[in-house]
């Protein structure tokens, strides 16, 4: 599900350049431009979290009660597409860019459930933002979404953001790997994973469920939070100045954790079916 917000302004203003609002758009991280016949497209493409949403330039308005709103504006055709079944975490990157254009530009906000045209406020759109997620998902239920801890869910996502930093900050001497929500379906089992090859230095991130461990020469093998930290704990630091639940391998003790394959293989899990997700399809419990 789709919620358009479509961008309006006062009529005494002079008008709008849409020329500034691609030049502007094009000074921004990971958006693309693209034209048609019938609109402008701006794509936002998001490679951390599998996402994307856009803008679109229209050539004619796309709000059915036009008429029943406060004369004083003018739609600009000019709006907002932003998938409800996301992180709230998303949904506020999404408005916060929208935010800085309002107050660039000079725009008003109206959305199909509010009573008319009004000032855009974070808080207000993000509220609306989690009301029209929760009826959808009354109406419709989760599909191919998954629900997560709220606390965990923002901190999981902080890490998928902060995965080029952690990078920078190691030098590049250990790996750094993005989070994998994973469901099983039949068993009604979901959860974060992550993938790490038996031996590599590396982080490992915040309230992972799962461990996808590769081995050289054999199959993988998925073992449990629990029993993976039991095994391999002693040799992980706690990085606690930057995320909670956050842990290093270090070159110098990464080839030792080796010899405890044989107790990884006896508490490997072989009774679930898991498909891969999109992190962007985990939203809050």
């Amino acid at each position: 599900m789709i919620m358009n917000i479509h961008f309006f302004r006062k009529n005494s203003l002079e008008k709008l350049d849409y020329a500034k609002i691609l030049e502007y758009f094009e000074t921004l991280q990971n958006f693309k431009i693209y034209y048609t016949d019938d609109n402008v497209e701006i794509v936002y493409s998001d490679v951390e979290f599998s996402f994307t949403y856009r803008y679109l330039i229209t050539r004619q308005s796309r709000v059915s009660k036009i008429y029943e709103l406060n004369p004083i504006y003018s739609n600009i055709n000019f709006m907002l597409e932003i998938p409800v079944m996301i992180p709230t975490f998303l949904a506020k990157e999404v408005l916060t860019v929208a935010q800085k254009i309002c107050k660039l530009f000079e725009l008003e906000i109206y959305e199909s459930t509010l009573p008319d045209v009004q000032p855009f406020n974070l808080v207000d759109v993000l509220v609306l933002f989690e009301k029209t997620r929760s009826a959808y998902v009354e109406k419709n239920g989760l599909k191919d979404k998954i629900v997560y801890d709220n606390e965990k869910l923002n901190i999981v996502c902080k890490y998928q953001r902060s995965i080029n930093n952690l990078k920078d900050y190691y030098n590049n001497e250990v790996e750094v790997h993005f989070i994998v929500p994973v469901l099983d379906e039949k068993n009604k089992i979901s959860g974060m994973s992550y993938d790490w090859k038996l031996g590599t230095p590396a982080i490992f991130p915040p309230y992972i469920d799962y461990f996808n461990i590769e081995v050289e020469g054999e199959a993988s093998l998925l073992v449990s939070r629990e029993e993976f930290f039991k095994i391999l704990g002693n040799y992980f630091i706690e990085i606690k100045s930057f995320l909670p639940d956050l842990f290093v391998l270090k070159p110098k003790k990464a080839k030792t954790v080796k010899k405890e394959l044989r107790k990884l293989k006896k508490v490997t899990i072989t009774n679930l079916d898991f498909k891969v997700l999109r992190l962007c399809d985990v939203i809050e419990k």
